[in-house]
């Protein structure tokens, strides 16, 4: 359901967006290789912390537009991004999420295809740990790379971008005592993606 609402919403942003602005809408498919960082922290009854480390592979969909000024190109777009569940010591953690993103792609020589670009995203996070239900949360991103124009309708990215994908906790009561139970999934990314302009 989520991801229905996640398109008709992308349909809805790009129609908007081509009505208000003389903007170029795009398509883009990105592969990843996440350095996952999960951690999970016990606090109550006992102390502990356990770290889900893992490599692990994704990919995303995105669709946005393009709005060209003096100094380089802004991208403004909706993403929606999973990965790979990454394990460590029997544990396992699930995610995903979409994201509002928006990028700065800076000019450079006419002649040059290379552009450098910057990158920050604000959204939906969801995680799953083990057995226990999913959870939803905020997620972001900031991240950095650059793109080369083999064609020009086609371009080619390369990139890094930190992702949280939220902080999740849950609290069980035993009488008096408790347990506070906190996670924390976030990971590094390498991106390659392929972006076709219309």
């Amino acid at each position: 359901m989520n991801k229905v609402l996640l398109l008709a919403g992308a349909v809805c942003f790009i129609s908007a967006s081509a009505s208000a602005f003389d903007f170029n809408p795009y398509v883009a498919a990105r592969a990843k290789y996440n350095v996952a960082r999960n951690e999970v922290k016990v606090s109550g009854l006992v102390d502990d912390k356990v770290k889900i480390h893992d490599n692990t592979f994704g990919g995303s969909l995105a669709i946005g537009t393009v709005h060209p000024i003096t100094t380089g190109d802004f991208r403004f777009e909706l993403e929606y991004t999973k990965n790979q569940d990454a394990k460590k010591h029997g544990a396992k953690v699930k995610t995903q999420g979409a994201l509002f993103n928006v990028y700065f792609d800076l000019n450079t020589d006419s002649n040059y295809p290379i552009k450098p670009y910057a990158s920050v995203g604000l959204g939906w996070g969801q995680a799953k740990f083990g057995d226990l239900s999913k959870k939803d949360a905020v997620a972001a991103q900031i991240g950095f790379g650059a793109s080369y124009k083999l064609c020009p309708k086609t371009t080619v990215d390369l990139g890094y971008r930190y992702i949280t994908y939220g902080d999740y906790d849950k609290t069980y009561k035993f009488g008096h005592s408790s347990l506070k139970e906190e996670y924390k999934p976030h990971s590094h990314e390498l991106l390659l993606g392929v972006r076709y302009n219309f």
